[in-house]
């Protein structure tokens, strides 16, 4: 008696449009064995592509095939399926494993599509079956491709989406990409960083992660390089066009200048600063100038008799060293002066709300766009409702109705509890930040050792003097006049040391005419002199004082 292995394979679209189930083909399989008095040794199904043979189920089949070559009892005389698409949709290789399982004495069949190949003929009918399903898949393939190309072209992002945002539905039954929090506001902090040039790319990435973001390092590095977060969408090459950018129709997360110069840190355009060890006993390390040759001083533990002492020293040979803690004590006595007049405070507010705005305002017009969307879908419930009382609609289609809109909300409250997460949050910050910029010192002493430095990043011209008789803290202009502080100019040899030995970078250029106008208006009633730079150092000063706050 003749055996035979029943193989069925279904996809979930042709299950749902062809009608192609498991069921219906195991049935029309076993009658046609029973009629043709075949024994059945074994039914594999399959829910895989057919494009090629790397089929989980069909390589098990084909490799206990292979074993059973010598055994003939175990070896089925026929592969039976439907049709020939159930068997391949590429003809090449369906040519190629038809030779080998006729080497293994097996013959393939298709029930629906019945063919003797031992006929020459039939072969051409063969070849007719196997590239029909083949140019199907193609053009299905084709067209699925050109559809998601037509919808970049369009600034829609049609792909699970990235870090920082999540996919929605809204009301029309369109799909998009919105900002997901907490992950949209670390990331947006994250280039800013970057586009500073301060520190090394990895010092921010294990910065992130100790304050709570979710990233494994290998999908950090390319979504630092994706310009999806500046509003781009990437438009691959295709035949004769080459790759390029369009603007996408989500929400961006950081301006495309932003974008821009971090890519040039990241390909060493800009170069980022050097950066040190933080420690918590020597906050100042490579903050501080040698009085004596200009060069940074590091620093270092002693061993005492009874504990360690540490010391900021010179390692350039001229062996100069100060107590760290006396230093320490110094520059809190200096930041202790820091008492910002009232118009800046004013103008810190102002400040403050534009900042609030950048990073919190795509929240609250989120939630409000997310709010809109919720109140569409009860009207069109409600509506369902009255057509339902009415008699216009029966119950399947109102519970259809329902079950769809109840779906949606579901969809878009885990957006909306974001959004909300992201204006509570806003507000606490909001208040936080003003107390903070009206006591430097206090906030300077609850920072821990990175936003020190930061903090003296932001208020110094990159370097302290200092030496057993003298400390000197050369303060940027901008923050001497937000704090009434005298414009004493150092000795011209030690500025001149100082500038020779440190690494400059490129100034940014930011205009606020309006702002910069009051500023000098303000400074001029008061009797100091004050020139246009000025005005703009003391607004970068404000605007990246508040980032700061935002970040910690």
């Amino acid at each position: 008696m003749q055996t035979a292995t029943l193989y069925i394979r279904v996809s979930t679209d042709e299950q749902a449009q062809k009608g192609y189930s498991q069921q219906s083909q195991r049935e029309r399989l076993e009658k046609f064995c029973f009629a043709n008095k075949i024994q059945i040794l074994q039914v594999v199904y399959e829910d895989h592509s057919a494009k090629t043979f790397n089929r989980p189920e069909w390589s098990k089949l084909f490799l206990s095939l292979s074993r059973n070559r010598s055994n003939r009892s175990n070896r089925p005389d026929f592969i039976l399926f439907s049709r020939w698409d159930r068997f391949s949709r590429n003809a090449a290789d369906a040519y190629s494993m038809i030779e080998r399982l006729k080497k293994m004495n097996i013959e393939t069949k298709a029930i629906d599509q019945p063919l003797n190949l031992a006929i020459p003929e039939n072969k051409i009918m063969l070849a007719t079956y196997l590239a029909t399903s083949e140019v199907e898949n193609d053009r299905r393939s084709l067209n699925v491709r050109q559809g998601m190309r037509k919808a970049k072209q369009e600034g829609r992002y049609m792909c699970h989406a990235p870090i920082g945002y999540i996919n929605i539905t809204l009301i029309d039954g369109k799909k998009c990409i919105i900002p997901k929090e907490p992950e949209a506001t670390f990331i947006k902090n994250i280039f800013i960083e970057l586009a500073k040039g301060y520190h090394s790319t990895r010092f921010i990435y294990n910065e992130a992660i100790e304050n709570g973001f979710k990233c494994s390092l290998n999908n950090f590095w390319p979504m630092i390089r994706n310009p999806i977060y500046c509003g781009k969408i990437i438009v691959p090459a295709y035949e004769q066009e080459n790759r390029y950018l369009v603007n996408g129709l989500h929400e961006k997360l950081i301006s495309e200048g932003t974008f821009k110069q971090v890519q040039q840190v990241l390909n060493n355009h800009g170069k980022p600063q050097r950066r040190t060890t933080t420690n918590n006993q020597l906050p100042l390390r490579g903050l501080l100038t040698c009085p004596l040759c200009f060069k940074n001083l590091t620093g270092s533990a002693s061993k005492g008799r009874n504990t360690y002492y540490h010391y900021y020293h010179c390692m350039n040979g001229c062996k100069f060293r100060v107590r760290a803690d006396s230093i320490d004590e110094l520059v809190l006595k200096e930041l202790i002066q820091l008492i910002p007049r009232e118009f800046y405070l004013s103008l810190f507010h102002v400040v403050l709300k534009r900042v609030y705005n950048k990073h919190f305002g795509e929240a609250s017009n989120t939630q409000s766009q997310i709010f809109k969307s919720i109140e569409r879908t009860f009207e069109r419930l409600n509506k369902a409702k009255e057509l339902l009382l009415t008699g216009d609609i029966d119950n399947d289609d109102y519970f259809a109705i329902k079950a769809d809109c109840e779906y949606k909300i579901n969809s878009i409250g885990t957006s909306l509890n974001n959004a909300a997460f992201m204006i509570s949050k806003a507000e606490k910050i909001i208040a936080d930040a003003i107390g903070k910029f009206s006591n430097i010192s206090l906030t300077y002493q609850q920072f821990e050792t990175t936003y020190k430095r930061k903090i003296i990043d932001l208020l110094t011209e990159k370097r302290i003097l200092c030496d057993d008789k003298n400390f000197h803290i050369h303060f940027t202009d901008g923050v001497k006049f937000i704090f009434n502080l005298d414009h004493e100019n150092l000795d011209a040899m030690i500025y001149e040391g100082i500038q020779a030995n440190s690494d400059s970078n490129s100034a940014e250029e930011f205009v606020y005419s309006q702002e910069c106008a009051e500023i000098m208006k303000f400074e001029s009633n008061n009797n100091r002199n004050i020139e246009p730079r000025n005005a703009q150092d003391i607004i970068l000063f404000l605007e990246r004082f508040t980032e700061l706050i935002i970040c910690s």
